[in-house]
């Protein structure tokens, strides 16, 4: 690893951080240490790296702002590689936006709405870079990243493609990234004008204050935990079984919404995956559902 910082440092392709862990790069502030993160100030750069990494036989997870993350207690001997930090986060030239991974889709939402432009509204509540809205499909309220995604610069088997929208393979929380363990490097968005003006904005206001209302976002939480069986919602399975607010230590399902698993101050990675498991054999004995987890599980032996 002391290579490897070297190589970072000596030609200036941005920070890196040793003694961290996945508590300081994830919402629900679960996991063990990192051996290095890595921040790169440009995507040229981060291919440099990537180029000189690869004669390493160390793991690499890219994360984003952590959302939709379960890490392991256990140390990662491996780069964490996050694009939070790039030079240039995304530019617009009327309704067409180029985005790199590290862009807040927040951010995205909001500047469009104040630029007039609609489309993006639904992301206003997700915390999550478009590295991981493209990887995950993310949506909410009735919109998915494939609703404005055009086309996507993908990093995958070391080779560097652009894919059309129609490539991607777009599914619930799904997407060609994930099955081909692709990396993000761009993605080109288009919006629409507005009917009204101010009518994006307002749009975001008032998803805002529905997430407020219905999510535990005071709470150290990933997001939705579980996928929504067709045709049903994951909470109102949780619901029957009779969980909501049910707990383990320190780990607990919401109160507000059962599809949230919470850390109350001091959980453990052990305390999250014995809930999701008992959730997953309580929902299967009463309804013969196999409720699958949202969340990417990093540094597990296996999935659950």
């Amino acid at each position: 690893m002391t290579e490897i910082k070297r190589f970072i440092l000596d030609n200036q392709l941005g920070k890196v951080f040793e003694n961290k862990s996945f508590r300081d790069y994830t919402t629900i502030k679960v996991g063990g240490k990192i051996h290095l993160v890595y921040m790169p100030n440009t995507i040229e750069n981060f291919l440099r790296f990537y180029e000189y990494f690869q004669k390493f036989n160390y793991p690499i997870f890219i994360i984003g702002f952590g959302s939709n993350v379960l890490a392991s207690d256990c140390d990662f001997q491996g780069v964490v590689v996050t694009f939070r930090d790039l030079d240039v986060l995304y530019f617009r030239l009327g309704n067409k936006v180029k985005a790199y991974p590290g862009c807040s889709v927040v951010r995205l939402a909001y500047d469009s709405a104040k630029s007039g432009y609609s489309g993006a509204e639904f992301l206003s509540g997700i915390p999550a870079t478009v590295g991981g809205a493209v990887y995950m499909n993310a949506g909410a309220n009735g919109g998915e990243i494939k609703d404005i995604l055009v086309k996507a610069k993908l990093l995958s088997n070391d080779e560097i493609k652009v894919y059309d929208n129609t490539e991607l393979s777009f599914g619930y929380r799904k997407s060609r990234l994930q099955s081909e363990n692709s990396i993000l490097l761009e993605a080109d968005f288009e919006f629409i004008n507005e009917s009204e003006s101010g009518m994006a904005l307002r749009k975001i206001i008032e998803l805002k204050k529905l997430r407020r209302k219905n999510q535990p976002i005071e709470k150290l939480c990933a997001g939705c935990t579980f996928h929504n069986p067709p045709g049903l919602y994951a909470w109102q399975l949780i619901d029957r079984i009779g969980f909501r607010g049910y707990q383990i230590n320190q780990a607990q399902v919401s109160i507000k919404h059962s599809n949230f698993l919470i850390n109350n101050g001091n959980a453990r990675s052990d305390d999250m995956i014995q809930l999701i498991k008992l959730i997953k054999e309580k929902v299967k004995e009463r309804f013969d559902i196999d409720l699958e987890c949202e969340w990417i599980l990093v540094n597990f032996e296996q999935n659950f």
